[in-house]
């Protein structure tokens, strides 16, 4: 019975931490910190988790992991590239409505893990990278230019992770009528992508 109920254990602990981190920064928290916070001896701490860097990579990982999984899943489900990419757009709000700590850590902390988490980390969001372009591509064609799919597919990840400075999803704006804003504005500017010839 202890061990199906470690990981949802695991599970609500770090979302204590990734309020920590958010709250306090990683830099800044330290273990006494996060232990008492969370109510348990360090050494109940260093049970689920062998350091700081491991907490921060489970939160940051775990994260990026669901939503790859997502994109993999359901973006073949859907016809239209333009309808894929309104989907990306909703589906990363949503995971930022649902867990809000956790992706302000993965935007504002990623940088600060070391080594192999580090490593690691650099080839999930190459992966995640990599989806966005796919999709971008099948609405542009093969026509474009490296460098313009390049600016286009950087942007509209820079307008995603921009959400976490000033989108509030309790706020009047629903996560609709969010998606559908950055979409027009984004599905708008991209067509200069369109057609814009190989690069010589």
């Amino acid at each position: 019975m202890l061990k199906e109920e470690e990981p949802n254990r695991r599970r609500l602990l770090l979302k204590e931490i990734a309020k920590l981190f958010y709250e306090r920064g990683y830099e800044k928290t330290s273990i006494r910190d996060i232990s008492r916070a969370l109510g348990i001896s360090n050494a109940g701490l260093y049970y689920h988790f062998k350091d700081k860097q491991e907490m921060l990579f489970a939160i940051t990982s775990e994260l990026i992991d669901e939503a790859i999984d997502d994109l993999r899943r359901n973006l073949p489900k859907i016809e239209k590239p333009e309808d894929q990419i309104f989907w990306i757009i909703y589906s990363h709000i949503m995971y930022y409505k649902n867990n809000k700590n956790e992706t302000k850590v993965l935007v504002h902390e990623r940088y600060t893990l070391e080594g192999e988490y580090a490593k690691l980390m650099r080839e999930k969001e190459k992966e995640y990278v990599r989806l966005l372009e796919d999709t971008i591509r099948k609405m542009v064609g093969d026509t474009a230019t490296k460098d313009k799919l390049k600016v286009a597919t950087y942007s509209l990840l820079g307008m995603l992770n921009w959400l976490v400075h000033w989108y509030d999803p309790e706020g009047s704006l629903s996560p609709e009528e969010l998606a559908k804003g950055i979409s027009n504005i984004f599905l708008g500017g991209v067509k200069d992508v369109e057609g814009s010839g190989t690069k010589g």
